[in-house]
Parts: C-alpha cells; structure tokens; sequence
C-alpha cells in the first residue's frame, strides 16, 4: 500500500505471498462481468506451468455460480485436489494446472468483487491452517484498499489533466483576446476618433452623439477583454506562493489607489497585520479591488473603512461571521475589509462574486463587474475562501483566509 500503481501493488503481493506461504504458485486472478478473467500477476516456482496473461473462461466456473460465492465473500480452500468434493469438470480444469491444492480468497474494492487471490500447491496436496487463511485473507483485504486508492489517484491524474488542457485552451483564449480581438477595436476607435475630429464642424449633434457612442462601446468592450484575461490568467500566470508581510501588501493597495483615496477624503484603519504565505501581486490585487469598491459604493457619510486581521482560532464574539460558509481552520488567517457604505441586500451575497454580474447601472458606478469574481479566483487558488456580510444602509464587511505564516506580528 506505499505506492499508488495498480501493476506495483499487484505484483508485489504475489511474489511477497508467494515466499510467505511457501506455496508453489500465487495468481491475482481479475474476474470481469461475465465470469471470465485474467491471470494478471503470477509468482511461480521453476518447473510448473505458467499461467501469466492468459485468459480464462471455466464454464464449470460458471455454472456452480463460484463467482456469485466469491462477490458475497466465499473463501476457497482444497486441500487435495483430486479427493475434493467437487464438480469433476473444475477438478479437470485444476489439475491442467498442475494444481494438487489451492487456496482461493476473494479481493473487494467497494464492495464488488474484482478478483481472486489464489496460492497454488503443484508438488502435492497441501493441509491450509488457519493461520494461512487468515493472512491471505486480510491481505486480499489490503488490496482492496490499496486498488481503491490507486483508482481514486488515476481518477485525480485524468481529471489534472483535463484541467491542464482547460487551462491550456484557456490560454490560447487569453492569446487570441489579446491579439486579434483588441486590433480591430483599437482600430475601430481609432477611425472613429479621426472621423470626429476631421469632420468635428461638419456633422451634426446626433452625427457626434453617435461617433461617442461607438466610442465609448468599444472602450467598455476593450475593458471587458482586459479584465476577462486578468480572470483567465488567475491560475496560469500566478507568482509562487512566499511568504509575504501584509503590511507590505497593504501598503502597495493603498499607494496604487492613492488619488482615488484622497479625492474621496476616505479614512483607512488596519490592525496589526501579519505574516502569511500568498502571491504578493494576486493579493494586492485583492485588497486593491476590495477597498476600491468601498470607494466606488460610498454614502453620504465620511468614508471610513477598516481592515481587520484574526487568527482563526480566536473566538466568534471577537469578530462574528454568522454566515461564514465553512469553519475557518486553525491554521488561517481570517481578513475583513468593512465600511460605511450603500451596502449590499442579502440575495446578491453570493451573486456578486460571479463574472460580470451588477447590482448597479453602469452610468452610476462604473466597472465591467469581474473585480469580485478575480478575487474569489485568486482566494481560492491560495486555498481561502471570501465571502461577505452586508445590509443595505449600514455597510458591508467583506471577509477572507489566507493560510498563516508562523512568525512575528508587524
């Protein structure tokens, strides 16, 4: 059970049994649907027939129903093959194996049957005790375990896999929406602005409301390409994960959103903030879109917004977050960007985290509305949840973890 390959497992058993049990012969025999099987792994002495990738279809096997013995967990043991009180057809097929004893115990892998483990004694007939029983027995058992976790990782590999082409094709998206979607609009508004400024006294009001019109589309959609490739480029274009101080992480948010900070004469507050492992650029992008929001979704009160820092294990009078979607582990950091603000109304809670999803008309707050939506991607490509907290009028508290970094506070 140390390793993960089906074929290693397998053959491992057979040849460790094998000089266990001293038997001539160890088969692992995979029983298919319609009572058929394989020989996949063999272990065998000198001298005896080897039966390894040959495929086996007893009738007798069958019409004894052996295999519906074996699927509610018949164990097998003969002691002499040809005194045995069997059928004379399975007697035949046994000894055109050179089999005089055997030892026959089924391997489960969720509750269905998957084969058989089988010691064969070629030499001469072959007393099994109880000991021998009990071993082969709960080695079978260990098999079973072993094939259901090697079937779990081959499942993990495939789907990896298919989520590397995703990513792949995901890629060759972001290039394609780089490159030969954004020339044609840049050249659409080019033209367009020439169009303006050549012809500015020669067209009329509608003429000019029609060439801003064009021009303000294409720009929106220029900014929807942007923004959907900074989302494709979460995962695939990520700096590694180090560790980083949050305070260096706030600073850069507050510096990158310096003129939008002081034209809204917003008062920023934070705890102490702490050590974390994270992709310094991927989270300043998060507290950058989130305190941005709190600017663009003021009231008409000062603006003050607080960005707070817990440990996981510190308890819900503290900070409560009833409607936390998980307990927060206690190796996490928990942060929470709060304001004063227009608030959110619970039914949009879980909508506004996904891409291009608006509370609000664009001519009011501006945005292609995929901020929310990088940040939930960013969160959980650092193993985190986000989530938030809001009633409309009082404000809202935006929440997420960050996995911690175990060292002193600054």
């Amino acid at each position: 059970r140390e390793s993960l390959e089906i074929e290693e497992i397998l053959q491992t058993t057979v040849k460790e049994v094998q000089k266990l049990l001293e038997a001539d012969r160890v088969v692992m025999f995979q029983v298919w649907a319609d009572g058929s099987g394989t020989v996949v792994q063999e272990a065998v002495l000198p001298g005896w027939p080897v039966v390894l990738g040959q495929d086996i279809l007893d009738p007798c096997f069958q019409e004894q129903g052996y295999v519906e013995q074996y699927r509610l967990g018949r164990v097998a043991a003969i002691v002499d093959v040809e005194q045995a009180d069997i059928k004379d057809c399975y007697g035949e097929f046994l000894q055109s194996l050179g089999v005089k004893a055997n030892l026959v115990v089924p391997i489960m892998v969720r509750e269905n049957l998957w084969g058989l483990l089988i010691a064969h004694q070629c030499a001469t007939p072959r007393q099994w005790n109880s000991f021998e029983l009990d071993l082969l027995q709960q080695i079978a058992n260990q098999i079973g375990i072993a094939l259901a976790q090697a079937k779990l990782l081959e499942q993990e590999t495939r789907h990896t896999q298919e989520l590397a082409r995703s990513n792949a094709e995901l890629e060759q998206f972001a290039y394609v929406a780089s490159h030969d979607l954004q020339e044609p609009l840049r050249m659409v508004t080019s033209y367009l602005q020439l169009l303006e400024r050549k012809y500015k006294h020669q067209l009329d009001a509608n003429a000019e409301q029609f060439i801003t019109y064009a021009v303000d589309g294409a720009r929106r959609m220029q900014s929807l390409i942007n923004d959907l490739l900074d989302y494709s480029r979460v995962t695939s274009r990520g700096q590694p994960i180090v560790e980083v101080d949050f305070n260096m992480i706030f600073e850069r948010a507050i510096a990158n959103l310096k003129f939008t900070i002081e034209e809204s004469s917003a008062i920023i507050t934070h705890d102490l903030l702490p050590i974390v492992m994270a992709d310094p650029t991927q989270l300043t992008q998060v507290l950058q879109n989130l305190i941005g929001n709190a600017i663009k979704f003021r009231g008409e009160s000062p603006l003050k917004i607080h960005l707070g820092a817990v440990k996981a294990e510190q308890t819900q009078e503290q900070l409560p977050i009833p409607h936390s979607p998980l307990p927060t582990p206690p190796n996490e950091w928990l942060f929470s960007v709060s304001d004063n603000g227009i608030g959110i109304e619970s039914q949009y809670a879980e909508r506004i985290f996904v891409i291009f999803q608006r509370l609000h008309g664009r001519s009011k707050y501006p945005g292609t509305g995929i901020g929310l939506a990088i940040c939930k991607k960013i969160i959980e490509r650092h193993g985190g949840r986000i989530w938030v907290e809001s009633k409309p009028g009082q404000g809202s508290t935006f929440y997420f973890t960050i996995p911690e970094k175990v060292g002193k506070q600054s």
